[in-house]
């Protein structure tokens, strides 16, 4: 089993936050967007989005800080020294920071003037949705790009890098859509929740495929497959591919067998349910790989 210093746990704890705080944003926009014709769905999706914004930048600088108290190991007021904290600003750690700071800022103007423009002033909402789209994506990116500023994706070459921004993009968007889907369980009429939901789950078969074929890259290039039962590194990999495939069996039972019986038996409870078990198993796959960027390195 492994041991943790407090460091390294409080690393882990806010790096794990804020891989929550980005997913919940992601997929919270994406919901803004793809249930945007239900009105009743739209304050509570905004301020899920906002909430896991805010406690998204929040993490990150926690993390930042953390991280400088880690290296003097001088107890809380470590963590603010000012030589060392311009020596880590001016490191891997401190462009990744700078990163999430701008992706998750823009991120939350970019919501902001969704609600204020549409709220306030209505006839021009139309003109705003690509300039909305526009900073979504590029807020989005910046902060998909900050995970391949610091960590085993530095010294990798650009395809690498390209397809994990991907990959964690696409990751974000999938557990970041579990609450929304389960509030369209609560808020909807069984018609429209199914509708919605049918139309997620055929998304959903695109971007698996995108996410599976990224994964085996990715393990590929870190590992080369090799000592996978042998070192800490290629268990935890294994241990997230176990996870990964109970949560792609619970998408495929909710696809193929529960959102089909929404429109017959009209209940919606054993859904509500197994969505709930997904966003545990998401959970659990976020503090797999919060561990495995953070204080486990890869053996070839």
């Amino acid at each position: 089993m492994m041991e943790f210093t407090a460091w390294e746990f409080w690393i882990l704890i806010t790096r794990w936050i804020m891989y929550l705080g980005m997913s919940a944003a992601v997929g919270g926009a994406a919901s803004l967007h793809l249930m945007r014709i239900h009105e009743e769905l739209k304050e509570p999706l905004v301020r899920y989005t906002l909430l896991f914004l805010l406690v998204g930048i929040t993490a990150a600088l926690a993390h930042f800080f953390v991280r400088v108290g880690a290296s003097l190991e001088e107890g809380v007021t470590g963590m603010f020294e000012p030589d060392m904290v311009s020596m880590m600003w001016e490191s891997a750690v401190g462009d990744a920071l700078m990163a999430r700071i701008l992706g998750f800022s823009l991120f939350i103007v970019t919501i902001l003037i969704h609600v204020f423009v549409r709220r306030y002033r209505p006839a021009e909402g139309a003109k705003l949705n690509v300039l909305e789209v526009l900073m979504a994506c590029i807020a989005i990116g910046l902060i998909a790009f900050s995970f391949t500023e610091a960590g085993h994706a530095v010294e990798q070459p650009f395809l690498f890098q390209l397809v994990l921004s991907v990959h964690i993009l696409l990751t974000a968007w999938w557990m970041g859509s579990l609450y929304p889907l389960w509030l369209i369980c609560h808020r909807l009429q069984y018609n429209d929740a199914h509708q919605v939901l049918e139309r997620f789950g055929q998304l959903a078969v695109f971007v698996v495929a995108v996410l599976f074929s990224g994964g085996l890259f990715l393990s590929y290039e870190l590992t080369g497959w090799n000592n996978l039962f042998t070192d800490t590194y290629g268990n935890l990999l294994l241990t997230k591919l176990a996870f990964v495939g109970a949560i792609l069996m619970l998408a495929a039972f909710h696809k193929l067998y529960l959102v089909p019986q929404l429109l017959h038996s009209r209940d919606a409870a054993a859904l509500k349910k197994s969505i709930f078990l997904e966003k545990i198993i998401g959970a659990g796959i976020f503090g797999i790989t919060t561990v495995m960027t953070t204080l486990v390195g890869p053996v070839h």
